[in-house]
């Protein structure tokens, strides 16, 4: 009975298997004689592809969420005389005053240069502030009625790829055999970076022992500062990879003070040698190593800075500490 079952189940797979091979096998090109198949396609462009099909399942997913919040509108007592905006404004969407104090607490959380608050930066956090207020209402409505009408969704979110990156010569932080390794690709001048930091933090505070954190340099052109800072830090790597951490805390904590002679100051405080330091970054030693990050980073479709790979599983941006941990959480289940 048993060997019947699996005999079964291999004559209803093969079909699926014989496709996926057809698919990777079919010859999209030829030059000279020469195939080009349809497996080559995705090489170098699998971020991309991936950032597509987000959106496009972002779009199908909004409308979705669109239908079923119109059909809970239909079937609630109180919904059936008011059109949908009407209903959604007087019964879901109940308190979206955002005060001055509120809009003054983000401007101080998220540390904005008191050069750019105006009037008009004040009316635009005030903006932002409202809708993600309307959101969150929107969001706890929609799955408190969700769990009401047993909605299943089918709809199927596109599969992560995961990217086997060398760590190379790159620093790292934690034990090489950590289950979780994450591999950041970064610019010591750019703020979201920075941003960003505070949330490996909290990270490495909470799954240490788990954690093995790789630093990759992408200095990106429009920062005059970030390439310099860049070769500093493996000059600083060169002296032990503790003075690597710290002048990489250093230079993330202040980040509007990255002239190489403000570098050499850091350097010198923090207590390396300041010949030593100051030789590697007059003789650009590591300029070759910094472009070769780059260059690695532009194959695995790096283009943004911060982007990180844990475990080969990509999160681009400066994310919320609860997006990095579910992907921790996961790979933790697998490994």
């Amino acid at each position: 009975m048993f060997f019947r079952f699996v005999l079964i189940s291999l004559i209803l797979f093969l079909p699926l298997i014989s496709n996926a091979y057809a698919q990777k096998s079919e010859v999209v090109a030829k030059i000279n004689g020469k195939n080009i198949f349809f497996e080559e396609l995705n090489k170098g462009i699998t971020t991309a592809l991936y950032d597509a099909q987000m959106k496009v399942y972002d779009l199908q997913y909004s409308q979705l969420q669109n239908l079923l919040l119109q059909e809970f509108a239909k079937n609630h007592p109180f919904g059936k005389n008011l059109s949908f905006p009407d209903f959604m404004e007087k019964y879901v969407v109940k308190n979206t005053t955002v005060t001055e104090q509120m809009v003054s607490q983000f401007i101080k959380i998220n540390k904005i240069p008191s050069s750019k608050i105006n009037a008009e930066y004040r009316s635009q956090v005030n903006k932002y502030l409202r809708s993600k207020m309307i959101r969150k209402q929107v969001t706890n409505w929609f799955e408190k009625e969700s769990k009401k009408h047993k909605v299943v969704i089918n709809l199927k979110r596109p599969e992560r790829p995961r990217i086997n990156i060398p760590v190379g010569q790159a620093p790292t932080l934690g034990d090489k055999d950590a289950r979780i390794t994450i591999i950041e690709y970064s610019d010591f001048q750019c703020p979201y970076c920075a941003k960003a930091e505070e949330t490996i933090q909290e990270l490495l505070k909470k799954y240490g022992k788990d954690i093995r954190l790789v630093y990759k340099q992408y200095p990106l052109s429009f920062h005059k500062e970030a390439f310099k800072a860049s070769e500093a830090s493996l000059c600083a790597n060169e002296q032990s990879n503790d003075f690597f951490w710290k002048l990489h805390h250093e230079m993330f904590d202040d980040p509007r003070h990255l002239k190489v002679g403000e570098l050499k100051g850091k350097a010198e405080r923090l207590g390396m040698n300041k010949k030593q330091f100051s030789d590697c970054i007059n003789s650009e030693k590591y300029m070759a190593q910094v472009n070769a990050d780059i260059a690695e980073g532009n194959q695995f479709g790096v283009s943004s800075t911060p982007i990180f790979f844990i475990n080969g599983i990509i999160v681009k941006g400066a994310k919320p500490f609860s997006e990095f941990e579910k992907i921790i959480l996961e790979e933790l289940e697998i490994y």
